[in-house]
């Protein structure tokens, strides 16, 4: 495919560059689009229109204008080979291309536009298959603790510290303020388990993850040395993200944020988590669950499980 590329369809004239190709289609008075979609068109397989063609690693790369799109195919497609074929292809060729050394989690997939964990699960039995017939073993292994959501006293008796430093504070039964090294929340005694929250509202979250990207890396540094953990709890959804900032009137780089999100959640996966709970409220109660069951939950995929429970509520 990339030595076609490098021969003009139009008049067979032969390129060393792809950049160069793509200056001599100003020509023919082809735009880089026309030019691929007019002699490599591609369909969408759910609709069977052409798929809109916005760059090249893209156009070649998705077979559907929206992960929407992708999650109604796999549902409703009977061939069930057809589905672990696809599924699998495109969890190893996001792998290989990004050299990454453990499978993508479930935020990860999310964020790539990647098949939905769950789809994983249905067709080969277990997400730990996959990865291990791709060779990498997953980011968070380990399955949740069964009672995590279920009501516990002592979370609602925990000593919440707060950084005295957080402006607006989550609401608790018991909290008391003390300045942190990192993260925003944490608690102490024997239940202290060298876990933090680092609470985000959605301008936090978007802020953190561009001008304050290294200023966070060195957070997570500290988190590293203290060998400790920073669950970073975003206070609203990807959904909710992405819409608000489809009708906000100052527009940030979300694909560029969102880039950083996965960069970090790879780099830093012994270290931290990104968890969007949907709202304050959630976010207090996840929070005293999470400080509560501390180390045992590090190696778990929480978001899925998260994600998992929000559906269960709203199927309800």
């Amino acid at each position: 495919m990339i030595k076609e590329s490098l021969t003009c369809k139009e008049c067979g004239q032969t390129f060393k560059s792809e950049r160069s190709l793509h200056a001599h289609l100003k020509k023919h008075n082809l735009t880089v689009a026309e030019y691929y979609t007019q002699f490599y068109p591609r369909l969408n397989l759910l609709t069977g229109k052409p798929l809109p063609f916005k760059n090249k690693e893209e156009y070649f790369n998705k077979d559907f204008s929206s992960r929407g799109q992708m999650i109604k195919w796999l549902s409703e497609e009977k061939d069930s080979q057809k589905v672990k074929k696809y599924i699998i292809d495109k969890l190893r060729y996001r792998i290989e291309c990004k050299e990454m050394k453990k499978a993508p989690c479930a935020l990860d997939l999310e964020l790539s536009d990647l098949p939905p964990l769950d789809f994983y699960r249905q067709a080969f039995g277990s997400y730990g298959r996959v990865c291990a017939a791709l060779d990498v073993p997953p980011t968070h292994p380990d399955p949740i603790v069964k009672n995590f959501f279920e009501e516990h006293k002592d979370c609602d008796d925990m000593k919440i510290f707060i950084d005295t430093r957080e402006q607006k504070p989550l609401r608790f039964k018991r909290s008391e303020g003390l300045k942190l090294d990192f993260g925003d929340y944490t608690t102490g005694g024997d239940m202290y388990s060298y876990t933090y929250i680092d609470r985000k509202s959605e301008a936090d979250f978007k802020s953190t993850l561009s001008v304050g990207f290294e200023r966070f890396k060195k957070e997570l540094e500290r988190a590293r040395e203290f060998n400790s953990f920073l669950y970073v709890m975003v206070e609203s959804s990807i959904d909710k993200i992405k819409k608000n900032n489809v009708f906000a009137p100052h527009k940030v780089n979300m694909p560029y944020i969102f880039h950083n999100t996965k960069l970090l959640s790879r780099e830093y996966s012994d270290v931290c988590q990104f968890l969007f709970s949907g709202g304050r409220k959630a976010s207090e109660y996840l929070i005293p669950r999470l400080l509560k069951f501390g180390k045992t939950l590090w190696t778990c995929d929480m978001q899925y499980y998260i994600d998992k429970k929000i559906e269960e509520k709203e199927s309800r």
